[in-house]
């Protein structure tokens, strides 16, 4: 499964995805630079897909857990590499952000310091360095959320020689209020590198920049009018905006979930360069959104966002909403309902000057969106 998901099996965060290379070719054997280059770390988050791409300082988390394993070798004739011999070069360090301090040490280029950062019951942290002969480099961490929101597996052996080829972290998502949102932790994107790729922030030596993005999706719909001044005397009532129920009565109503478990698998060896994630969900869930959004500025309920689990494969959604008396209903498509973790949709349902709502086509404001595309996603229905 890719990272587009096998949910519900369980998309957002964040635009740095490791992507490998093409080639078939054997691994490089290493750029030709000094060599003791020391890893550095930079971090990103991406909560909100906003365009402005932000560091995990700038929204007050100043510390991450990184994990980093490399491959030694791979398995001759294999298309693509399969790369193998895994090493464990950080078993879950914590990195620390200080102001001002970048480049004061070999290790922090941006702020970032991971040497000495230690904490009680915890080995001493020593500097890592970049090993020019290794094969392929992967790179993941974990950033906020409060004790507990979240557990990684073991994979045992002093350089990782022995334990699993995969690293597990399994996150327990709850987006019933505010406050639990905002408790959820980030996961960050697999930093894969083979040396060979020719990008810069992914090529050994350079710092390793981890995005982090959260485990949840945020959802609003709205109306807008074809004639603005409609709005004036135009009544909608019964909003109604959620999964199209089956058209066998004895088939069970699809919901839009708020709790339940993220499981983020990170492979360690083999050909894949992406993090796997699934969803499952926990509670009942919600039969539709009802809250629509409004435009006004000094409504109370201005930006009204539905934050939900991201659901990557969902059927159709309908819309049913009472105009002036008369209740419309319009479905939008399955391949509109994607939602993906670390992104916000947008759905706009225009309402049209004979009291109806209709939607003639459906496009979207970008086709196809991907996860690399950092701005909200928002799907116009006209």
């Amino acid at each position: 499964m890719s990272r587009r998901m096998g949910l519900m099996g369980l998309m957002g965060l964040m635009g740095l995805m490791g992507c490998s290379s093409e080639s078939t070719e054997a691994p490089a054997e290493g750029p030709t630079v000094e060599t003791g280059t020391a890893i550095a770390f930079t971090a990103n988050q991406d909560e909100e897909r906003t365009v402005t791409r932000a560091g995990l300082e700038e929204v007050g988390i100043k510390t991450f857990t990184v994990w980093a394993y490399k491959n030694t070798d791979f398995e001759e004739g294999s298309n693509p590499i399969n790369y193998t011999s895994k090493q464990q070069v950080i078993p879950g360090y914590y990195v620390r952000w200080t102001s001002n301090s970048a480049y004061t040490t070999t290790s922090n280029t941006n702020g970032w310091e991971y040497v000495n950062q230690q904490t009680p019951g915890q080995l001493e942290q020593t500097i890592k360095y970049w090993d020019w002969g290794a094969k392929a480099y992967r790179f993941f961490g974990m950033a906020g959320g409060r004790d507990g929101s979240y557990k990684v597996s073991e994979v045992n052996g002093a350089n990782g020689a022995s334990g699993n080829d995969e690293f597990v972290v399994t996150i327990d998502v709850n987006a019933s209020t505010d406050y639990d949102a905002e408790g959820m932790p980030y996961y960050s994107r697999l930093w894969f590198s083979d040396g060979n790729t020719g990008e810069g922030h992914k090529a050994f030596g350079k710092p390793v920049t981890l995005e982090f993005v959260k485990p949840l999706t945020k959802v609003r719909f709205m109306f807008t009018y074809e004639d603005p001044n409609d709005a004036n005397y135009t009544v909608l009532s019964n909003k109604n905006f959620g999964p199209t129920p089956p058209t066998d009565p004895e088939d069970p109503q699809p919901r839009i979930y708020q709790k339940g478990t993220m499981t983020v698998t990170y492979p360690l060896t083999g050909t894949a360069t992406e993090e796997d994630e699934v969803v499952t969900h926990t509670d009942d869930g919600l039969p539709a959104l009802v809250q629509d959004y409004y435009e006004e500025p000094n409504d109370l309920n201005a930006r009204k966002w539905y934050t939900v689990l991201p659901a990557p494969h969902q059927g159709s959604y309908t819309l049913t909403v009472t105009v002036n008396g008369q209740e419309h209903a319009v479905v939008v498509p399955a391949e509109f309902m994607s939602w993906l973790p670390g992104y916000q949709y947008t759905y706009i349902f225009k309402v049209h000057v004979d009291g109806g709502v209709s939607i003639d086509s459906v496009q979207s404001a970008f086709t196809p969106w991907t996860p690399e595309y950092i701005g909200e996603h928002t799907v116009y229905n006209w």
